[in-house]
């Protein structure tokens, strides 16, 4: 053991400096090291010229590509309502069926309405038959009066003979009187010809079509027609029929919607921008479109136009103090607009649902380099429609 322990010293002597010299350049590699980790301060400073930068890139995009994610489908929904009262007798259509312009949807009695036309044709025919009873009443009233003009002309020439003679005293003052009576019975029969003449064209009214009884003949007629014509429902344009339950023997009353028609012809999408998004839209404006139900797929279209106003629920009746509400907070909530946009085709169109939403992009710039953001934007919004 003796003998071994200065060689082990010898041996430590000899590795000493070895490890020395590793001990160094570590001790410099961590001094390195350390030198080339950034202070916090710069970290600090490198973020908030990150958040600068985004924050005015933000307040450039929503002037030159406003964007939003608060946009509907919209369409043409109208509540179908019958203009005649009955039984339905048969449903040609199920919900959410698929029709075509003029296509039957509903079935309404129409025994009623048929009997009410027939009731009209009949009313039709007698008044024309009563038309014919008082033409021919003004035919004899004119032939009445042509005979009391005949006889009043005989006897004025008679009369003319019969008074000249008594002026010379061939016949009696008496049979002079009687002459004279005979005329004035002549002209008052005469009168009373032309009266009645009158009275019968008056009852009579105008001829042909325009005459009053005729007149109210035919409007009855064309209403029972119409009226026949009501029992059945029809699709007002391509679209589909949605929300309702009907089946044979409801009673549907006039005026009552029975179901709902969505117009498949027209259709827009109407997007809510903030007020102070609106400073460059203009109508025409490009817009590119992603619908949730279409994910990957984008939609050209074109603004179309921007209402004027919207309703705020502050207005007061007139003769009432004004409401004010308190705002909390140090922001207040942005109004927004709706802004309505139509497809630039029709490739879109079995995709929309009335209520659908979409994310809208704006191009108020023409060829601005800011396009470009906006078209990866949408792109990227329209293939997360997978996952939203």
């Amino acid at each position: 053991m003796s003998q071994r322990e200065p060689e082990l010293k010898q041996q430590e002597s000899k590795s000493s400096p070895v490890a020395e010299q590793a001990e160094q350049d570590n001790h410099s590699y961590q001094e390195q090291a350390a030198g080339r980790t950034p202070s916090p301060r710069s970290v600090t400073l490198l973020v908030l010229l990150i958040c600068i930068g985004l924050f005015a890139f933000y307040l450039v995009a929503d002037r030159i590509i406003p964007n939003t994610d608060m946009a509907r489908v919209r369409a043409n929904v109208i509540p179908l309502a019958p203009l005649v009262s009955g039984e339905v007798t048969k449903v040609n259509v199920a919900p959410n069926d698929l029709v075509q312009t003029g296509d039957p949807l509903l079935q309404i009695d129409p025994t009623d309405y048929q009997i009410a036309l027939r009731k009209a044709e009949q009313g039709l025919e007698e008044a024309g038959k009563q038309i014919g009873v008082q033409t021919a009443s003004v035919e004899a009233a004119q032939v009445k009066l042509s005979d009391a003009l005949v006889n009043q002309e005989n006897i004025r020439r008679q009369a003319g003979r019969v008074l000249a003679m008594a002026d010379k005293g061939i016949v009696t003052q008496a049979d002079a009187d009687k002459t004279r009576a005979a005329v004035a019975h002549a002209r008052a029969q005469v009168e009373t010809a032309r009266a009645g003449l009158v009275q019968a064209k008056k009852q009579l009214g105008k001829v042909g079509e325009d005459n009053t009884e005729m007149q109210v003949a035919l409007l009855a007629l064309q209403k029972a027609q119409l009226d026949l014509e009501r029992t059945v429902i029809r699709a007002p344009a391509m679209g589909g029929v949605s929300n309702f339950r009907l089946d044979e023997g409801f009673y549907a009353n006039k005026g009552q919607p029975l179901l709902t028609f969505v117009s498949g012809e027209d259709s827009w999408v109407e997007a809510y921008y903030r007020e102070n998004s609106l400073g460059n839209i203009r109508v025409g404006d490009l817009v590119e479109l992603a619908l949730d139900n279409a994910p990957g797929e984008v939609f050209r279209g074109r603004v179309a136009s921007m209402d004027y106003g919207v309703n705020w629920e502050q207005s007061q009746a007139s003769g009432q103090l004004a409401t004010v509400a308190n705002q909390s907070g140090w922001l207040r909530q942005s109004q927004r607009f709706p802004v309505v946009i139509r497809f630039e085709d029709n490739r879109p169109g079995g995709l929309l649902r009335v209520g659908g939403q979409a994310d809208v992009m704006v191009y108020t710039d023409g060829d601005s380099v800011m396009n470009i953001f906006g078209k990866m934007w949408i792109r990227l919004i329209s293939w997360m429609s997978y996952v939203r």
